[in-house]
């Protein structure tokens, strides 16, 4: 049962990191233009943070756990590489823990350096699936959902000095399903769920008017599984995620440096 809510909870990490990164204007003009300026993306500094609320009960009993993370990366689309530095904390009644984690992707292969509680610090690399950098442009997808949600505009505002229009986005659930699977894939593991599992989903964006590059993103979802859901049709229990996310992405098209740190050349070789 743990492994299955840790790939889940990973998948639910993916689909976060794209939904932040859809572009859904209300003019017809306007999202030819985000879908044009998605697909010129070459480079992007970008900060995450998020912090999801789960409450599991079973037999009687409610286990609450808070897990914030916060990271900062760079995209580097056009040489294939990429880094994100991660520091996650982990709270529950008579524990607390944190981990720091840093991740490399660098053209086919990944590198992750964990330090968490318990464990020695240790660097892991793996080849990353076939088909891993086609979906970090997530241009298809982010068609896919644009056209099927609702959209309304509800103002302008300024981001780190960008104008920017204000949306909020209400993506169509089975399409929002259809990317969590899409992202699962990539941990090597199908999730035996249904896209009824999301109670809510909603974003609000901040949309730069002059680029259509995302400048920000607010991401509230709701999640509801049942044990029969996660797999154990014979067990009772019910557990609920209240998952919330901001994101920012600037400095588009800037020139960026990602370099691989010279310990990680050692890491230990594993399979995803």
């Amino acid at each position: 049962m743990g492994k299955k809510i840790l790939t889940l909870s990973l998948a639910l990490a993916m689909v976060l990191s794209l939904a932040a990164c859809v572009q859904l204007p209300p003019v017809q003009g306007i999202v030819d233009g985000v879908i044009g300026a998605l697909d010129d993306i070459r480079t992007c500094e970008f900060e995450m943070d998020m912090t999801m609320d789960m409450a599991a009960e079973y037999e009687g009993e409610t286990v609450e756990m808070t897990t914030v993370a916060d990271s900062t990366g760079l995209l580097d689309l056009e040489n294939r590489q990429m880094m994100m530095d991660t520091t996650m904390s982990m709270t529950m009644p008579g524990l607390e823990m944190e981990m720091i984690m840093e991740v490399y992707l660098m053209g086919d292969m990944m590198y992750m350096f964990m330090e968490a509680p318990g464990m020695e610090p240790m660097w892991a690399k793996s080849e990353m699936p076939e088909g891993t950098w086609e979906e970090m442009n997530q241009v298809e997808p982010q068609i896919e959902l644009l056209e099927a949600a609702q959209v309304e505009v509800i103002g302008s505002a300024r981001v780190r000095g960008i104008d920017c229009y204000v949306l909020e986005v209400t993506p169509d659930m089975e399409q929002v399903w259809e990317v969590v699977m899409q992202q699962a894939e990539l941990t090597g593991e199908a999730l035996p769920f249904t896209e009824e599992m999301f109670r809510s989903f909603t974003v609000k964006q901040w949309v730069a008017k002059d680029t259509y590059f995302l400048a920000k993103a607010e991401i509230d979802m709701s999640v509801e599984l049942t044990a029969e859901a996660m797999g154990f049709p014979e067990e009772e229990g019910v557990m609920t995620m209240d998952i919330a996310m901001d994101f920012l992405a600037y400095n588009y098209n800037q020139p960026v440096s990602i370099e691989l740190p010279p310990e990680a050349e050692g890491a230990i070789e594993m399979s995803l």
